[in-house]
């Protein structure tokens, strides 16, 4: 991996809003735009800025359905797996982010 993807994946971990959001899309197994907005109460430009980011860096990836792009972790080699499989673990520990990711296991917006 060259040291540009390196760069991708540290500031990709590097905002809480994307952990938060990998976290959730980790817990639902997919998610759309609104969806992490509700979850979130953010803006749809700051979520998709967000995912955006996420995507450069290779963790996410977005499909289209009808007018939803929803967004799913990316089928990745072992290095990746382990590595959303360590921050999934990290995160779940984390006292404020349990109730986001109940929320998350509940949500429904499409």
């Amino acid at each position: 991996m060259e040291i540009k993807q390196w760069m991708r994946i540290f500031k990709a971990l590097g905002d809480e809003n994307r952990l938060k959001i990998l976290a959730c899309i980790i817990e639902r197994e997919e998610l759309c735009v609104c969806e992490l907005q509700a979850l979130l109460d953010l803006s749809q430009p700051t979520v998709s800025r967000h995912l955006k980011i996420l995507e450069d860096a290779g963790f996410l990836e977005g499909k289209r359905q009808g007018q939803w792009v929803i967004y799913c972790l990316c089928p990745r080699g072992k290095f990746e797996q382990r590595l959303v499989f360590l921050i999934k673990d990290f995160l779940s520990q984390d006292k404020d982010l349990s109730s986001l990711l109940k929320k998350a296991k509940k949500i429904n917006l499409r």
